[in-house]
Formats: structure tokens, sequence, C-alpha cells
């Protein structure tokens, strides 16, 4: 059992606060928010206001705030406020420790900014009094609280090889793949998941406008396409190093498309990014294939 300490207690929070005590740990939720922790503490949780933290009754650290894009970029105050707080309270604490980011953040915010904050604010050491993992959360907001205790994958980014093995023992009692990679590429992994599904989701929307366009009715198109294309039911398709596509069929097809979709007047940005991203991701791969 590990007695851990949950740090911004919203839907993501919460949920994977109450999964964790499903699996036997102690777990204290922290919010700024005294609606929060009122409706915590009707549920019977040991639900406290952050002001309130006491390092003393936890060994893991988990910093779920928000992390919002304002002006096309993505505003960390809320994770700095509280890597700060957080760090000014750790100064006292003696036994090693785990902060765990779960909050969504850009490749190399842990390690160059967050990081800092919690040696400078704590006077300890990364790596040596602490660990720091970064864990990136998959769930979805209306299913979170199943998703947390039900994943089909956990990913734990770990500073080192101890900060990993603390993070492992948190989740030794879930039935699922747990992959072990390094901080940055947790961080990064999280965004690739996360604009997969935004581009997929794009994507189909993209032809169901080509699709109303000219009086077809797509669902029953899309249900097809979800058995036929590789790129579907292969969930490895396309994720290895093998170039840009090419073939009979995808070069000759997205230009055919796209040119029909131009005569229509209809707008394929999705498409057409992919053809001109192919054609840039050649040069680049040829220049880096050249290099290794």
């Amino acid at each position: 059992m590990k007695k851990i300490a949950i740090i911004g207690s919203g839907i993501v929070g919460s949920a994977t606060g109450k999964g964790l005590i499903v699996k036997g740990h102690k777990v204290i939720f922290y919010d700024i928010k005294k609606e929060v922790i009122k409706t915590l503490k009707k549920q019977k949780l040991d639900a406290r206001l952050a002001d309130s933290l006491d390092v003393k009754e936890s060994d893991a650290f988990f910093l779920v705030v928000p992390t919002p894009t304002e002006n096309e970029k993505i505003n960390l105050k809320y994770m700095e406020e509280a890597a700060r707080n957080l760090g000014k309270k750790l100064k006292n604490k003696q036994d090693y420790f785990l902060v765990v980011i779960r909050s969504t953040v850009l490749p190399g915010t842990t390690e160059n900014k967050i990081i800092p904050i919690l040696e400078k604010e704590s006077g300890k050491k990364a790596g040596q009094d602490f660990g720091v993992v970064m864990n990136p959360e998959y769930l979805r907001e209306k299913k979170a609280e199943s998703d947390f205790k039900n994943p089909w994958i956990i990913t734990i980014g770990a500073l080192d090889r101890r900060s990993g093995r603390f993070a492992a023992e948190i989740y030794k009692d879930f039935s699922c793949p747990i992959y072990q990679v390094a901080l940055g590429e947790a961080e990064a992994q999280k965004y690739v998941h996360n604009l997969f599904n935004a581009v997929k989701i794009a994507f189909f929307n993209e032809m169901r406008m080509a699709c109303w366009q000219i009086n077809i009715e797509p669902n029953q198109i899309f249900k097809i396409a979800a058995e036929s294309a590789e790129g579907s039911w292969n969930k490895k398709y396309g994720i290895f190093d093998r170039g840009p596509f090419d073939g009979m069929c995808l070069p000759k097809d997205t230009r055919a498309f796209s040119s029909w979709s131009k005569k229509l007047k209809i707008k394929m940005d999705i498409l057409d990014g992919a053809i001109n991203s192919n054609k840039k991701f050649e040069f680049f791969w040829k220049k880096h294939k050249k290099n290794k």
C-alpha cells in the first residue's frame, strides 16, 4: 500500500484517487475549490483544501491540475503554482518520495520546468531525494472512473529506474500492459494519443461533408471502412519507419479524390494536408536515412 496525495481533484484527479483506493492505497484528495472538497467529503472520502497539505502523510504526490491552451499556447501557470507550493512543503520531508505529473504537458516540460521548480523550492535533488514520473491519463470525461479502474494500458515516463519502480509498485495490481519509457517520451505519447484521435475525427467529418455534398449517406460507408481499411483493423498499421506512403493505390487515389473535390468546390484540408505532408516527409526521410 502507498500513501498518495492527489493535488487537483477534478474529473481526472478524483477518478485517479478513487481507482487507487479500490486497489488498496490510502488516498487524500486536495483541491483549491471548496465545492470540490465538499462533494468528495459527501462521498466519504478524505478531502482537504490544498493549503492544508501535510507531506508527512503521503509518499507519492500526483499533480493533476489544468494545463489549458490560451492564445494558441499551453498555459502552465496552474502546474507551476502547484509545483511551487508542493516544493515549499516538501522542504522538511525526510523520506524518499515520488512526484507524479498526471496533467498533459508538452515534451520537455517536466524536466525543464517542473523539476527545477520542485528542486528550488524544496532544496532537494530529483533522482536523489525524490523521484519523478510522467503518467499520462487516457480517461474519457463521462467514463473517467470506469476507465481508470479498467485501463487498456498504463504508461510510466520515469526520470530514473528508482522512480519507475516506485510508480510500477502503485500500479502493480492493474491487469493491463504497463509501458516504462523516458519522461519526454511519455509527454510526447500523450499528445500523439490525443492528436491521433482528433485527426481521425476530423478526417471522417471531412469525408462526411463530401458525402453530403453529393447526397450520399456516409454512416454505412464508414462502418464498412472500419472493417475494410487496414489502417483501422491493424493497430500497428502506419507506425513503423517505412518512409512516405507509396505503392499502387495511396498516392494516386489521394490526388484523384483531392482533384475531384476541388471541382465540386469541397475543401479537403485533412486530405490535402496528408498529400503535402507526405511530400515533405519524403524529403526529410531521405535526408535522415542518409545521415544515419
